[in-house]
């Protein structure tokens, strides 16, 4: 190389794109003379000829006294202008990079692209952490080293010059993440230069910027005509048979327009560099699949626990995923969820914190040598809790508080300076500080509820600084937090290590909300909508709809600094997770409220959206909006509601209205108030009285089932109506979901009904689409772009024509269940299933395979049994192993690119590890908001690991359908 220079250099741009007539191709990337990424900014292209956009520019680079890259890569994208409405659209995908080392010797760079109409979901998919940093991790210290590259590129850019005018060099680059370690990308070609199509003279290219490999390779005068392709080869091999996969002959080709040969053929001194494909996708012919294991880390079982499962136990897991042939281990949810205090705290989704761990989750045993008085108490505890069929919530958490109270009064002193916690506390200060406060102030007051908090009802940074104060009397209650949450952190970081390093994918899951009282809500509620309820509405798991109680977001506040608490929600979840489950992706496109005022889930309205107008209403001839809005309430309906009860129903809870309808009191007006009426507060006495003021009605305090009959038809009848006020507009309304099962909707006139399922239909099915779809691509490109984890959105349920787009535009990865298929159809068929899909055969929000099958009517049951599972004869009642196994090879037989399924569905396969009664083996009943989370897997996984004849059977199963291997061949 020559003394270095400062100066510039030319690059060409050059773009294929077929436009019609108001089309313009602009340039926009991160360097001023592009826009920064501002399209209104970004530099147009010319139209050179058919099909082909070209731009030049002038790029800057600093003096340097060798080879010397830029600052920053150069990042780019191209955007189409539509002259007519004035928009513009992005090329799919993320941005492209230009990594240029700057010599003596470059002259023009000529950049060969494409226009990219979708994104390259390879690319998106396998550039993520769980492909690139765990199933195909390459260690760094085994790759090709910067500076060997830079020699290697430099000899190429000689080889060019001494070949003299027309010669140029070629930067070939690919993507590949899916090349195992002792494996290698080549490229091979129809020039000399690349081995004349010999694959045994194949060009090696470099893997310094896995999951991207490149080489610079000279090309001489003639070779502006190239056919290529690559290939992957055995590290260092030049034989034929260690080739393990090749793209198509002459699959690539670099051609030259006259403006491309006029650009090389007047460089003088400096060699043209050409880049080819900027990175496109390696393209293999058979797609890459993988299996998983979906558990809650609660729900493990092993020696070393206390009467849960632990982080450490995760290790374990991890050598059953090994043994099995698994390569993802899919888990619920790990946050902090202590806000009451009780076995409520057991459900996962409702975090009181986004960031801190849950204390449940943590090994005593690992936090330092145990003094014999503890080390006795922990082994008690773990003796009585760990015979337990299920978790004991209360007594685990009270057990393990005391034991890590205990442990902190024993540590602090030496923990408190220790130089790995304040390296901790520095990095997590700004979400531990008032998480560990929130804690105290919890415990101090008895409850979580804020708003009662008083003086501190409200928190500012500056108090929240000056509480946390080691001089503080109370600091040992933050000391705890901060000792539990750094171990807790510690652990998980261990288990999450020890999978990466034998490829096994971490798989966490987002929760869609937060609890009302919880550390995010207290510290930042400028973020949230406090008054508000998100849901969901009626679907598979809900009839009447779910409330989850969740505050709904705030997204025009978030937006504001650009998403900044989510993107470090991400960012922590990365620093452990490898890849996430979106919960309720929907959420992202449109979230269902409800004001406070509501309990079940029926009376929901989706925000945002656009609404029904009173004149839309008065064109369809609907004037009588009393009866649209109000409950729909008569005699007849209580009678045949009630029975013999219903006068005294009746004359409790209505008062008449006008044309014969009757409407709830002032006191039962909302749900809310009608529930906490019927809710005993505590014991006989409270229940006795709801039943005293129900004339004539048995409710003494063991008759529990009729008080929540009563609830249940109570709360059907406050959402017997038509239409809902929308909350910031009374004005506008939203149509009822599901109105068309309601008696409301079918005493209707038949005129009345057509008309509101005009409206009805519209509403949900079309006029909305546009503003959900803007809205969800506001979000999700930057929940992608927050971390660098894979991501898969749960997308079940009523799902808006606009979803499938966003999803496949931001290369989200869905979800698929058998008995929850897409279509009208009674099941979901694998084989239709798409490639960027998870398919499995029940989740934690569903039975199990086993307690499905056995709950299917028999004529549906038998519909299944031959039609899906191809089997003969007479469907069992019970689920066979037979059974389990035929609907396990099914699903593994899909084209989706993961089969993820619970623990319990694998343990199906074997009638001597599976649970004798299904029903024991689910882990949630959606239908039921105050459901207990303690299931508990039956079965220690030191004992699961030496089922090495059921481990086998699986491997077997997952090795059959080329599920883990780097390079399958076709098996569906």
């Amino acid at each position: 190389m020559a003394e270095g220079r400062g100066g510039e250099v030319h690059v060409r741009f050059s773009v294929e794109f077929n436009s019609v007539y108001g089309q313009i191709i602009l340039l926009s990337g991160s360097a001023p003379e592009l826009g920064e990424f501002q399209p209104e900014r970004a530099l147009p292209l010319r139209y050179e000829h058919p099909g082909v956009w070209t731009a030049d520019l002038k790029i800057k680079y600093p003096d340097y006294d060798a080879t010397e890259e830029l600052d920053e890569p150069l990042e780019y994208k191209y955007v189409l202008f539509e002259e007519s409405s004035k928009t513009y659209k992005w090329e799919a995908g993320s941005p492209r990079v230009i990594k240029a080392n700057f010599g003596s010797l470059e002259g023009d760079l000529l950049l060969k692209d494409v226009f990219r109409n979708k994104p390259d979901a390879d690319k998106e998919i396998f550039s993520t952490a769980a492909f690139a940093d765990v199933v195909f991790r390459r260690e760094i210290g085994t790759r090709m080293a910067q500076k060997m590259l830079e020699a290697q590129e430099s000899t190429a850019i000689t080889k060019a010059l001494v070949l003299g005018k027309g010669a140029y060099v070629a930067r070939f680059s690919v993507f590949c993440a899916r090349v195992m370690p002792d494996d290698e990308v080549c490229v091979s070609g129809s020039t000399e230069f690349l081995g004349q199509n010999d694959l045994a003279k194949a060009v090696p290219l470099a893997d310094t910027h896995f999951p991207g490999w490149s080489m610079c390779v000279p090309m001489g005068a003639d070779d502006h005509a190239v056919k290529y392709r690559f290939l992957i080869r055995k590290k260092g091999s030049t034989e034929e048979s260690d080739v393990r996969a090749a793209e198509p002959e002459d699959y690539r080709s670099i051609e030259m327009n006259e403006s491309d040969s006029s650009l090389i053929n007047e460089a003088r001194s400096r060699a043209v560099i050409l880049f080819t494909g900027q990175e496109e996708s390696f393209h293999f012919t058979t797609p890459w699949r993988g299996s998983g294991i979906a558990i809650p880390v609660f729900s493990l079982r092993t020696a070393s626990s206390c009467g849960v499962g632990e982080f450490l136990d995760l290790k374990k897991m991890v050598d059953v995923c090994l043994a099995g042939g698994f390569q993802m281990l899919q888990l619920l949810p790990v946050n902090d969820t202590t806000v009451y205090n009780s076995w409520r705290d057991s459900y996962p989704y409702s975090a009181n914190s986004c960031f801190a761990l849950h204390p449940q989750y943590l090994n005593i045993d690992a936090l330092g040598p145990l003094p014999s008085f503890i080390q006795s108490e922990l082994e008690a505890a773990k003796s009585e809790l760990n015979a337990l069929k299920e978790i004991d919530y209360e007594k685990m958490m009270k057990a393990k508080t005391a034991l890590i109270s205990k442990m902190y009064a024993l540590q602090k002193g030496e923990f408190l300076k220790l130089r790995e916690f304040l390296d901790f506390f520095k990095s997590n200060q700004d979400w531990l500080v008032p998480y560990a406060l929130f804690r105290m102030f919890t415990e101090l007051n008895g409850s979580s509820k804020f708003d009662l908090w008083g003086a501190r009802a409200h928190v500012t940074l500056a108090e929240l600084e000056e509480l946390a104060s080691p001089d503080t009397f109370h600091f040992d209650y933050l000391g705890v937090a901060y000792y539990t949450q750094f171990h807790l952190h510690k652990q998980l970081k261990e288990a999450a290590e020890y999978a990466a390093l034998r490829s096994v994918i971490f798989k966490g899951d987002l929760p869609i909300g937060v609890n009302r009282y919880c550390t995010d809500t207290w510290v930042n509620p400028h973020l949230f909508h406090l008054d508000m309820q998100a849901g969901a509405p009626a679907d598979y798991f809900a009839e009447f709809g779910q409330n989850w109680g969740f505050p709904t977001y705030n997204w025009e506040v978030m937006s504001s600094d650009d998403y900044a608490w989510w993107r470090s929600r991400l960012g922590s979840m990365s620093k452990f997770f490898h890849a996430y489950r979106i919960d309720h992706i929907l959420g992202f496109f449109r979230i269902w409220g409800m004001p406070q005022g509501y309990v079940s889930g029926a009376c929901g309205r989706y925000k945002p959206a656009i609404p029904l107008k009173k004149m839309e209403l008065d064109m369809k001839g609907l004037w009588d909006m009393d009866r649209f809005l109000s409950p729909y309430v008569h005699d007849g309906l209580l009678q045949q509601m009630f029975g013999n009860y219903w006068g005294q129903i009746k004359e409790r809870f209505f008062e008449p209205s006008w044309g014969g309808r009757l409407k709830f009191k002032d006191e039962y007006k909302t749900e809310r108030q009608t529930v906490d009426a019927l809710t005993p507060a505590t014991g006989s006495a409270a229940a006795g009285a709801v039943g005293s003021a129900i004339s004539g009605l048995n409710l003494d305090s063991e008759d529990k089932q009729f008080l929540e009959s009563l609830k249940e038809s109570l709360l059907k009848l406050h959402s017997n109506v038509l239409l809902l006020q929308d909350v910031e507009d009374p004005d506008v309304y939203h149509p009822r979901y599901m109105m068309q099962k309601t008696s409301s909707f079918q005493e209707l006139s038949d005129e009345w009904k057509r008309a509101f399922m005009e409206l009805y239909d519209d509403y949900f099915f079309h006029r909305q689409d546009d503003l959900w779809r803007e809205k969800a691509m506001e979000k999700l490109p930057m929940m992608k772009q927050s971390s660098n984890m894979l991501v898969c959105g749960e997308d079940l349920g009523f799902i808006p024509a606009c979803v499938p787009e966003v999803m496949e535009a931001t290369s989200i990865i869905g979800l698929r269940v058998q008995r929850m298929p897409e279509t009208t159809d009674e099941f979901g068929d694998p084989a239709k299933y798409p490639w960027a899909s998870v398919a499995s055969l029940s989740s934690h929000d569903t039975s199990t395979l086993r307690g499905w099958y056995e709950s299917l009517a028999p004529d549906a049951r038998q519909r299944y049994y031959q039609t899906m599972l191809k089997m003969e004869g007479e469907a069992p009642e019970t689920c066979t192993t037979a059974v389990v196994e035929r609907a396990l090879d099914h699903v593994l037989a899909a084209p989706s690119i993961w089969n993820v399924h619970p623990l319990q569905d694998l343990l199906g396969i074997d009638a001597n590890l599976r649970r004798e009664i299904a029903s024991e083996e689910q882990v949630n009943n959606p239908a039921n908001p105050n459901h207990y989370w303690r299931f508990r897997v039956h079965l220690d996984l030191d004992e699961i690991l030496k089922q090495s004849e059921f481990l086998a059977r699986v491997k077997k199963m997952n090795v059959k359908h080329g599920r883990g291997e780097p390079y399958p061949v076709a098996t569906f």
